[in-house]
């Protein structure tokens, strides 16, 4: 029996016995109301002219209100007038218990898309994401 069926049978036989299999059991942890975005911005930076693009940095500022330590994916969008995301960048980090932190990280936008720039938002994560 290769690895795959093996799985698979032990897979049937949580669901027999009514376990939680595994790839199901975090879930649970993945719940977002207790972490809260304090601030968020950004900047442009570094222009390269030869490739058309445009570093930027961006910043946010995020608490963790649960007694849980937890590992936030924090993606920060730059949104044109219709709020479509023109550039997504995406950092993660752990956040024990009653704590924040400030998350700096660094993407790139194609330069031409940065004059319809109008806003950003931040959006978190926990957990691995799907």
């Amino acid at each position: 029996m290769d690895v795959r069926h093996a799985c698979s049978a032990l897979f049937l036989l949580l669901m027999i016995l009514g376990g939680t299999p595994l790839c199901l059991a975090g879930a649970e942890g993945r719940d977002i109301s207790d972490l809260e975005v304090l601030s968020h911005d950004w900047r442009p930076d570094e222009v390269w002219g030869l490739i058309g693009k445009t570093k930027f940095v961006w910043r946010a500022t995020v608490r963790n209100n649960s007694d849980r330590r937890k590992r936030v994916y924090v993606y920060y969008d730059l949104l044109d007038a219709e709020n479509v995301p023109a550039a997504r960048a995406v950092a993660n980090r752990y956040i024990d218990p009653h704590q924040k932190i400030e998350i700096i990280s660094d993407s790139y936008i194609i330069s031409s898309f940065l004059p319809k720039i109008k806003n950003s938002r931040v959006t978190l994560k926990v957990g691995f994401p799907n």
